[in-house]
């Protein structure tokens, strides 16, 4: 004699069960999604050479939004930011920080000095030091000087002026691709 089965048959996937799921999986995913775009990380990519090769071109990167909530810039943290009008840009720019309100900045043999004193900048190669002398020129309160890691292929503050701390909108923290360099980014 055959034993005759007592499972049950399965249940067909209703479109009530669907839209459940739906609910309760799709839908708070995507508000999480928006509430950490809108508030607190942004994907980010660069365009230009103009911070190479801490940045290369077409990298893709993370910006914090909250990095500068309650603190303000320092130097050497590469920021991104809506440029000056003097840019002639409407797309975000870039950047490190270079200068500071207050302080006195000039390019000289390829060196930058603040207030006299040669700028360690480690991540300057010499074949990117700036070829052309600067300034001095005095960096206003509620400003930064902005200048791009690949100096002689960068428009930046000795182009357009000092930023307004106004102007800022995060700072570019975390590379995730391409995946052979992802990490922090200084």
């Amino acid at each position: 004699m055959a034993k005759e089965s007592s499972q049950k048959p399965a249940k067909e996937y209703s479109a009530k069960q669907f839209m459940r799921d739906f609910l309760e999986v799709v839908v708070p995913a995507v508000i999480l999604f928006l509430v950490i775009h809108t508030f607190f990380l942004e994907s980010r990519f660069v365009p230009s050479p103009s911070m190479v090769p801490t940045i290369e071109v077409q990298d893709r990167f993370l910006m914090n939004k909250t990095a500068y909530w309650f603190k303000k810039p320092q130097r050497y943290e590469i920021i991104i930011f809506k440029p000056p009008a003097e840019a002639g840009s409407k797309d975000d720019f870039v950047k490190r920080v270079i200068g500071l309100p207050g302080e006195t900045l000039q390019v000289h043999r390829g060196v930058v000095y603040i207030n006299g004193k040669p700028l360690k900048e480690p991540y300057i190669t010499p074949d990117r030091a700036p070829i052309q002398e600067f300034g001095p020129v005095m960096v206003p309160e509620d400003s930064l000087f902005m200048m791009g890691d690949n100096r002689n292929n960068s428009q930046d503050s000795r182009y357009w002026g000092t930023l307004p701390l106004k102007n800022v909108k995060g700072q570019a923290w975390f590379r995730f691709w391409p995946v052979n360099r992802m990490g922090i980014i200084r």
